[in-house]
């Protein structure tokens, strides 16, 4: 399989898992729906080598390598908070992430 198909695969496998662990959690559909769309940026702001200094995202917005880390481990972070029923903490963490991909759109 030609490694870009294979990235395209593990792509969408990594996003129908975090959708459904999180369909599993006990935060509402709203926050739930949330998660996906802030999802879909924040998986298509990926690093292609170590060092790398910009990222872009599937909709052109730019982002550091550490912001893109960042965002990953916070999306991680929602979905426990979610899973452990904390909703109001999985909307915050929820909200800095969006607030960072607003700020892009506004810089762009």
């Amino acid at each position: 399989m030609p490694a870009r198909i294979h990235s395209v695969v593990a792509f969408a496998s990594a996003g129908f898992l975090a959708l459904s662990n999180l369909a599993q959690a006990t935060c509402s559909p709203t926050l739930i729906e949330h998660f996906s769309s802030v999802q879909q940026i924040v998986d298509s702001v990926r690093p292609d080598k170590p060092g790398q200094v910009r990222v872009v995202a599937s909709d052109g917005l730019v982002f550091t390598s550490a912001e893109a880390h960042w965002m990953n481990a916070q999306m991680r972070l929602v979905q426990k908070d979610c899973a452990q029923g904390d909703e109001a903490a999985a909307e915050k963490t929820l909200r800095e992430v969006n607030n960072l991909i607003s700020a892009r759109k506004h810089t762009s």
